[in-house]
């Protein structure tokens, strides 16, 4: 089943007192990551909590390299935020290594009834590294428990090892997603995104943009938690944030 993009502009909502908790690396140069990630959240009128996961030495054009910040003192941050602030959802982003991810599930555990976006990342567009040592996939899927998780094909093939996006989501959701939202950017043609919830497949379509930036997946999961935080259905969460993104590209 297809389903167009649809709503109002994020851009018009009026912000609200909650807040999406984000964990995820840190760009520098504002292109991707937790800086691309509290941007959109602020698009859809949400406050940003973000915890870096991992410092990465990046420009706009380049990631070099990466260091993993201390999982106990992630964990910490990100507890101590929990519990006070007004958390509505929970997204994750760059983990960087196996430690952080243990500590990310151990932390999870705690706060189950929040929903939970995860945005996979293994490698940055360029193709350099974004997880230290073996086992980014094996961690991924042990922090997508119950979560609505975002792969680019790339990604999906990685975690499910199937490399058809709607076979790769089934398995996906089969391994303990709530839900998969599978990235069609770098398809031919439309930009086509296939979302599974478990039960039917929608098909989110999009004309093809003729502009390359960074962060969209970075923005594209952040804008889902928004619409998640803010008691959106998950298909109209979905589509709202593939209408903010669209917006990006066309900027």
């Amino acid at each position: 089943m297809s389903a167009a993009p649809r709503g109002d502009s994020a851009r018009e909502r009026a912000p609200n007192s909650g807040c999406v908790l984000v964990l995820a690396g840190l760009d520098p140069s504002g292109g991707a990551g937790l800086l691309a990630d509290a941007e959109a959240l602020r698009a859809f009128g949400l406050r940003p909590l973000c915890v870096a996961t991992a410092l990465t030495v990046q420009t706009t054009r380049h990631a070099l390299r990466f260091q993993p910040v201390a999982p106990l003192l992630v964990q910490d941050s990100a507890r101590a935020l929990l519990e006070e602030e007004d958390v509505r959802a929970i997204k994750i982003g760059m983990v960087g290594a196996g430690p952080m991810a243990r500590a990310i599930v151990d932390l999870l555990r705690d706060f189950p009834a929040l929903p939970l976006v995860v945005d996979p990342v293994l490698a940055a567009s360029s193709g350099a590294p974004l997880f230290k040592g073996p086992g980014g996939a094996g961690a991924y899927l042990e922090l997508m428990r119950g979560a609505v998780v975002t792969p680019n094909l790339g990604e999906a093939e990685a975690l499910s090892g199937m490399a058809d996006p709607e076979a790769a989501a089934r398995a996906l959701q089969k391994l303990g997603a709530r839900a998969v939202l599978v990235k069609g950017g770098h398809l031919e043609g439309d930009a086509i995104d296939l979302l599974f919830d478990g039960t039917r497949i929608e098909r989110l379509v999009g004309a093809r943009i003729a502009a390359r930036k960074r962060g969209t997946g970075c923005r594209l999961a952040s804008a889902l938690a928004a619409g998640l935080a803010s008691g959106l259905t998950l298909l109209v969460a979905a589509q709202e944030a593939k209408l903010y993104v669209r917006g990006y590209l066309q900027q």
